[in-house]
């Protein structure tokens, strides 16, 4: 099988699966990607973080290693050292999985998240939680986990946060009369925009109160026995010991009774009052655990929210200044980055700590959606009239705002009503906290309808484009917190049309089979393909025959109700290759392999091996990218290096921390290979330059769209002798002509008596290109240069 089948039977595969995708992972807005946070050194003891814990990410690629429970079953003098550290009982106490749900279903997890999103997605049972010794002083405590950031096989250590509620003080508690009363009237973010998410009219249409969805936060505690939470006898906890703390559960309740209160004639209405409720508590886990475990109990289309945050780098010890959202940590951002891929929203708090997450002197990268997304919907918090909040987290990274400013109406706290917990209602909800559940209870509404009218759900790029798309935008201000989203105008759009293809990735000829659906009465159908080409009917199949990134579109005619959707680079059709050239060479010469690719999607980095065996020595020199495409590329690495073997294997990496762009599509060289040909080579010997990959090292495009093989297009280093070009040229003249002079010069040679000189040049006087030097070449010269018709030119040298 050729390395061309090979690729397209691989990527062929990987369409197959992509049939289990939701929805196309390639919808407009930013894609998944993780880039790991940069290892922190710790110069001062951090007093805010939890010092008697430290997080252990091992580097991904190293398989995943035994642990016996002291130490793990490798050798090697890094892995001693780690062994070292955490065997030794003064240093240590316990070593566990930072992530508590089981092996097995974390692999099977990451495996479908992979086959749904087409990305590599972390492996979560490399996470370890270290427990270090309470002997241990605040400088020995820093020296460990500095230690442990130096080691090669640690992708990062770090102290983890201590998680908090992302609300702000509430008022004091008020008791009230034994009557619970309606307090739906003060809930003016359930009203039409541009007041709030108009969750009225999307309550009028099947689906619209969030039905057949699940939503689980992620917390400390909730008052279950609540009467306004299905009639206070649900039981919807799923996992985690609960903190026994009023902050703790009636901050729970109040997020539950925004999303989910039920609709009756007393106390508050939840904006989707029909989804089926879920809780995770932190009490007796990590945050990331929380979020695998919700995950785990959830389906594709649920919502997960995370009502947390914690002190980030540039926390001030002064309340909640600089506390940022959980996804600031390599475990939490990884666990949702799983829980994207697999089909999940996950809404979560942006966080009360006025911090400017594009200051990238503080976070860098971090919140740079080009660089590292996690696909989670990032909410900040606003007044009523839509002014972000003097608290809130803001930047490119946080997608949408609702209200936090101390008037949002919902359950808990007992301020406004109550008097016990499981009566308790509030009129002052603040903070990123109760802006999370406004959005939430939007998300839920949007997935319902979708659910309800096209029988699927949307994945996360949808969603934040419809919450985006119809939409009130925030008021003027330096703080980027997104608008907030307009129920009506989402609503109308999924009603109106929807569309999905059975696959969005291949290699050309790409088929492709479109199916649309809309919950009005249809007249026409018109597509667009983004090739140039149209069909009129409602599930059409079109062919791609050209490599590029197509936009799709669809307009329907409903009795002159004309609506109208796109994706943007919704079709991704490949044609990729990478290929290194041919030369002819002599003994002892340097030479430079030139390698060239041709890519269709922005690409960040390639992964490009090279074998160069034959009978033909070679002496691999060096590297370079000078006039390449990628001499900007900020990493240019051997990943591998077997001269024995004769071969390498290189990664160019446009960017590490999101400074430099992503090379465009286009073709034309990458890399140049510099090597030295043996002195004791002779005429003929060859070399193969082939890229097509050995052992575990594949040529391959990593892109914000996925990583996918290369096509390869082998070259060859040739030892030649004199001649040039084509042969012919037997007097050697300075012009190289082929004139009447090379015909007497062959003549004379072959048979004056005494003959002539030999031919400066035998492949040149050998212009048939038989070997041999004989009547056959003077018949083949006289021939082309005077038959009529004339014969063929003579051969090219090699």
């Amino acid at each position: 099988m050729s390395k061309r089948e090979k690729v397209t039977q691989s990527v062929l595969l990987i369409a197959a699966l992509m049939l289990l995708l939701v929805t196309s992972s390639f919808a407009e807005g930013y894609k998944l990607q993780r880039t790991v946070m940069p290892k922190p050194v710790y110069n001062e003891f951090p007093s805010n973080l939890d010092t008697d814990n430290i997080v252990i990410k091992l580097k991904e690629g190293m398989g995943q290693p035994e642990f016996d429970g002291k130490k793990f079953l490798r050798s090697g003098s890094e892995w001693d050292q780690l062994n070292n550290l955490i065997f030794s009982t003064d240093k240590s106490s316990l070593v566990s999985p930072r992530i508590s749900t089981d092996k097995a279903i974390l692999d099977e997890m990451r495996l479908e998240g992979i086959r749904r999103s087409g990305i590599q997605l972390a492996d979560l049972t490399l996470y370890h939680n270290l427990k270090l010794s309470s002997q241990l002083n605040n400088r020995e405590r820093l020296e460990i986990i500095n230690e442990i950031n130096s080691l090669d096989i640690v992708e990062v250590a770090f102290f983890p946060p201590y998680p908090e509620i992302a609300t702000l003080d509430s008022k004091d508690v008020d008791k009230s009369p034994p009557k619970t009363p309606s307090w739906e009237s003060g809930q003016y973010y359930l009203q039409a925009a541009p007041t709030g998410v108009n969750a009225y009219y999307a309550w009028g249409y099947t689906g619209g109160k969030g039905d057949d969805i699940k939503v689980i936060d992620i917390e400390g505690n909730w008052i279950e026995t609540h009467e306004d939470l299905h009639g206070g006898t649900d039981n919807f906890h799923i996992a985690g010991s609960l903190i026994d703390d009023p902050g703790w559960y009636n901050h729970g309740t109040a997020v539950l009774g925004e999303i989910a209160a039920d609709s009756n004639s007393f106390g508050m209405t939840g904006i989707a009052y029909n989804v089926d409720l879920g809780t995770v508590s932190i009490g007796s886990m990590s945050t990331s655990s929380a979020i695998t475990t919700a995950i785990n109990n959830s389906d594709t289309g649920d919502v997960i929210l995370i009502e947390l945050h914690a002190p980030g780098p540039n926390a001030s010890g002064s309340g909640q200044e600089g506390y940022v959202a959980m996804e600031y940590w390599q475990d939490n951002f990884d666990a949702i980055l799983n829980g994207s891929a697999l089909g999940r929203i996950i809404c979560e708090a942006a966080g009360n700590g006025n911090e400017d997450y594009d200051d990238f002197l503080i976070y860098g990268s971090l919140f740079d959606p080009d660089v590292r997304f996690s696909g989670a919907i990032m909410i900040g918090a606003s007044s009523s009239s839509h002014v972000p909040a003097s608290f809130t987290n803001y930047g490119e990274r946080v997608d949408v705002h609702a209200f936090g400013t101390w008037d949002v109406y919902t359950l808990g706290y007992g301020g406004l009503y109550g008097s016990t917990p499981s009566d308790y209602y509030t009129a002052s909800f603040s903070g990123t906290s109760s802006a999370s559940p406004i959005i939430t209870g939007a998300v839920a509404i949007l997935e319902g309808v979708n659910k309800a009218n096209h029988g699927r759900v949307l994945d996360h790029a949808e969603i934040r484009e419809l919450l985006t798309a119809y939409s009130t935008p925030q008021a003027s201000h330096y703080k980027k917190i997104g608008p907030l989203p307009d129920l009506q105008g989402s609503v109308n759009q999924i009603v109106g049309i929807s569309f999905i293809a059975d696959t969005t990735f291949g290699w050309t000829p790409l088929d492709v089979n479109f199916s649309a659906s809309s919950g009005l009465a249809v007249d026409t159908w018109k597509w667009e393909f983004g090739d140039g080409d149209s069909a009129f009917v409602q599930s059409p199949s079109h062919t791609y025959n050209d490599a590029g990134m197509y936009t799709v579109g669809i307009e329907i005619d409903a009795a002159g109700d004309i609506r109208s959707i796109s994706k943007v680079n919704y079709i991704v059709a490949l044609a990729d290759t990478i290929q290194a050239d041919s030369i002819i060479t002599t003994p002892g010469e340097s030479v430079v392999i030139t390698l060239s690719a041709n890519n269709t999607v922005p690409v960040n980095k390639f992964q490009i091996p090279v074998e160069y065996g034959g009978d033909l020595t070679l002496n691999f020199d060096s590297m370079s990218t000078v006039d390449c495409r990628t001499d900007y590329f900020e990493i240019q690495e051997f990943a591998h290096y077997d001269p024995y073997f004769d071969r390498i294997t290189v990664r160019l990496n446009s960017s590490t921390s999101g400074t430099s762009p992503k090379l465009p599509p286009g073709e034309g060289d990458i890399l140049k290979l510099h090597f030295t040909v043996s002195s004791s080579a002779t005429i003929g010997q060859t070399s193969s330059i082939i890229t097509d990959g050995y052992n575990t090292y594949t040529s391959y495009i990593e892109s914000s769209l996925g990583t996918y093989d290369l096509e390869s297009l082998d070259g060859e280093v040739f030892i030649g002798g004199c001649c040039v070009g084509i042969r012919g040229n037997i007097d050697g003249d300075i012009n190289d002509e082929i004139n009447i002079s090379d015909i007497v010069y062959i003549v004379s040679y072959s048979f004056d008596v005494p003959s002539g000189p030999a031919p400066p040049c035998f492949e040149e006087a050998d212009v048939n290109a038989t070997g041999t030097l004989d009547i056959a070449d003077i018949v083949y010269m006289v021939d082309y240069s005077f038959g009529s018709p004339s014969g063929p030119p003579p051969v090219n040298c090699y």
